[in-house]
């Protein structure tokens, strides 16, 4: 009765989650990093190896992918399925472990199933499970190899012929995981550490740790040639500033995914103090059944994982964007094992609690358009429609995305070309617009405060022509300018002024005139004169004959990924505005000035020279506006 029961269980479950990761499979677009994986995809395999060796993620996911499409197609459900495959076979894990957890207690015997339930409906694992990317798959090797262990431990009573095979599986499935996902290495302390306390534990140091070392020698002897391979790629600068990657900080944001998947994150305050206790409740549980065994393999694989992970992030990559909740998405199913142990009953309510969070979120993800992938099918559907013959579009960045659609032809450029890093010159790019002519210039951007945070192309239309219309689609930008052909280097005007001891501004453009109710730019050029100790901000302030303050704008130079306390001394620095006059803003001319302060100390400026002479208000006069009426 009781393995009748347990197929039972373990049929509706992997059907549930099959159900849940096929539902509208096909229907969002795919994203930037889903067109990478597409790219990756169609190359030839050898240079699919050159390419992964450049990249943050190895080659064995897109090696995967390369065959299962050419099996079953190109499409955006048949290449997703390949994740989806890979999500139910790890409910299908999670009921083996559960079971294995809690084999030979007391206490209903469905208890076992319930992580393979949370983890079947965890709008996280649904997220990723229908993704072209490869973090399912990462999850399933990685579970399959904490399962394998467990066997290869838990069995004290097997001769090392039968144990042996559990060693292999886990030691396989963890370089395959790693040839996957470099994340998830940091599964091998959390393994360590179990073979060493169960080894301890057992008073059986040699029947533990002489084979589980020839394991990781083995694991290690297919990882380490890659790793020194692919050294110049997996850790590669973004040319940006990413705020400092602190532990506490990431371990909150791995919360956040596991919560709500992140993409329809609640108050962050509540549901992690729910979830907090919830995992307390059941660390409990395993406590009153007496499996302190099995509950420091759950917490080992589970919480051994963030930890290493986040303080490797922060001691050698405090600077680098290199840490994301979904690289670390396998100590998720590892969290959900804790709750398997269901007695005492109250302790029902923990996993009650948990499913409470999810299911909103979970039902929100199918049926809310905010929550949704970049809209890359409409994006390019919308720029095809409207492209002229003498219309160039520009990507920042190539978006693989966008060429799976048919963005194609000699009009479309990218910049900068290549998957990574950022514009830090537009020169190559506007002599290209110009080489065609351009009468009209589509900008496709995507994370463009990212890629141009210094808005070297945009601003350099701004000074070119006008913006005539825009469309978003989600994180996609597509705005429409008309310009005059060829295009030139902005003109900036010489401004002999200076901001401290810290701040040269060494040339302002401004648009002349502007329109009640449309955009004003402005677009400043720093040059740091020494290391910048703040994060100063910027005022912009538009100023009437009689000297009243008629609109302004107010903001960090630049944006947060490269603040002022991090620009390099002996680097110019591009640092653009755009603001909306305001419409019933009278016809006239009016002054614009510009100061800087500190936001930390009371909104202090910082002593404004001109000339080398003090500036009134420490504020410097840049140049007029002619302000005409919209009507």
């Amino acid at each position: 009765m009781g393995e009748q029961f347990f197929i039972f269980n373990a049929k509706f479950l992997i059907l549930l989650a099959f159900i849940l990761r096929v539902f509208r499979l096909g229907s969002q677009s795919l994203w930037f990093d889903e067109g990478w994986s597409w790219h990756l995809a169609t190359m030839p395999l050898a240079e699919m190896v050159e390419v992964t060796a450049g990249d943050r993620s190895p080659v064995l996911y897109y090696g995967l992918l390369h065959g299962w499409m050419g099996l079953v197609g190109q499409s955006e459900f048949t290449m997703r399925y390949l994740s989806v495959f890979a999500d139910v076979v790890t409910v299908a894990l999670l009921l083996a472990f559960g079971r294995g957890l809690m084999h030979g207690k007391s206490g209903p015997r469905w208890g076992y199933s319930i992580p393979a339930l949370l983890w079947a409906v965890s709008p996280m694992a649904i997220w990723f499970a229908q993704e072209t990317r490869m973090y399912a798959l990462v999850g399933t090797f990685c579970m399959a190899s904490s399962y394998g262990l467990w066997r290869w431990v838990g069995q004290s009573a097997s001769t090392r012929a039968a144990r042996t095979p559990w060693l292999i599986t886990s030691a396989s499935c963890l370089a395959a995981a790693i040839h996957s996902h470099y994340y998830a290495i940091f599964l091998l302390p959390a393994h360590g550490c179990i073979v060493l306390g169960w080894a301890v534990s057992t008073h059986q140091i040699k029947r533990y740790v002489l084979p589980y070392t020839l394991a990781v020698v083995g694991i290690m002897t297919t990882v380490i040639p890659w790793l020194i391979y692919a050294a110049r790629g997996f850790a590669y600068s973004d040319g940006f500033v990413f705020p400092l990657n602190t532990i506490d900080g990431r371990l909150m944001e791995w919360a956040r995914a596991f919560i709500s998947g992140g993409f329809n994150a609640p108050s962050v305050t509540q549901w992690q103090l729910l979830l907090g206790l919830a995992l307390v409740v059941q660390i409990l549980a395993f406590a009153w059944l007496r499996r302190w065994r099995a509950l420091m393999f759950v917490l080992a694989i589970a919480i051994l994982p963030l930890l290493s992970a986040t303080i490797a992030v922060r001691l050698v990559y405090p600077y680098k964007s290199v840490f994301h909740a979904r690289y670390l998405i396998y100590a998720a199913p590892a969290l959900c094992l804790l709750f398997a142990a269901v007695r005492p009953r109250l302790s029902l309510l923990a996993p009650c609690a948990l499913l409470a969070i999810w299911l909103p979120n979970v039902i929100a993800n199918y049926t809310n358009p905010n929550i949704a992938r970049d809209d890359t099918r409409a994006a390019v559907q919308h720029i095809t429609e409207a492209l002229a013959p003498d219309d160039v579009v520009v990507m920042q960045r190539d978006n693989f995305a966008a060429h799976y659609y048919g963005l194609k032809g000699a009009n479309i450029l990218a910049a900068p070309k290549g998957l990574h890093g950022t514009l830090t010159n537009e020169t190559q790019i506007v002599n290209e617009i110009n080489t065609q002519a351009a009468k009209r210039v589509r900008l496709m951007l995507w994370q463009d405060d990212v890629v141009d945070p210094q808005r070297l192309l945009e601003s350099t239309l701004w000074a070119n022509g006008f913006q005539i219309g825009e469309l978003n689609y989600r994180q996609i930008r597509l705005p429409l300018f008309q310009v005059q052909s060829p295009l030139r280097p902005i003109p900036f005007t010489p401004i002999p002024a200076q901001f401290g001891e810290v701040l040269a501004l060494n040339g302002v453009w401004l648009r002349p005139s502007a329109i009640a109710g449309d955009w004003f730019y402005v677009v400043l050029r720093w040059q740091p004169l020494r290391p910048i100790p703040a994060d100063y901000k910027i005022f912009i302030h538009v100023i009437d004959a009689t000297g009243n303050l008629v609109f302004q704008r107010d903001k960090l130079a630049l944006s947060e990924l490269m603040p002022m306390s991090a620009w390099p001394a002996d680097q110019p620095l591009r640092d653009p505005y755009a603001v909306v006059v305001p419409a019933d803003l009278p016809t006239g001319e009016y002054r614009v000035v510009l100061g800087v302060y500190d936001p930390t100390a009371q909104n202090t400026r910082l002593p404004a020279t001109i000339n080398g002479q003090p500036a009134a208000n420490n504020a410097v006069q840049i140049g007029t506006v002619k302000v005409e009426s919209g009507k």
